[in-house]
C-alpha cells in the first residue's frame, strides 16, 4: 500500500510538470485529498496534491497554486495541508 501510494504521488507530480510543459495532462490515479500533514485519513496515507503543490512551489516551477476539487465530498485534508501558503488556494466542489 505504501509503495502504490509513493506511486500515486509520483505520478501527480510528474502529471503536473507535463501539464506545465504541454498545457494539458490527466492523471487517474491521483487525488488522495483526505490525507493531512501527520496522518493518513479516509484511505488516503500520502496527499499527492498537497506534495506535488509544494514541490512546483519550491522548485520555482509556478508562481501560485489552485486546487479544484470536485468530489462527493470536501477535500479536508489537502485544504489542511496548504493552509498556510498564502500562494495556495483551495476549493472544494461536493454534493
Amino acid at each position: 500500500l505504501i509503495e502504490r501510494t509513493q506511486w500515486e504521488v509520483a505520478g501527480t507530480l510528474l502529471t503536473a510538470r507535463l501539464a506545465l510543459r504541454h498545457g494539458l495532462a490527466v492523471n487517474t490515479a491521483g487525488g488522495t485529498h483526505h490525507a493531512q500533514p501527520d496522518t493518513g485519513s479516509g484511505y488516503c496515507i500520502i496527499n499527492d496534491l498537497a506534495i506535488t503543490s509544494k514541490v512546483l512551489l519550491a522548485e520555482g516551477q509556478v508562481q501560485r497554486i489552485a486546487v479544484v476539487d470536485c468530489d462527493v465530498h470536501q477535500g479536508d485534508g489537502t485544504a489542511l495541508c496548504l493552509q498556510d501558503d498564502p500562494r495556495c488556494f483551495t476549493l472544494s466542489l461536493h454534493a
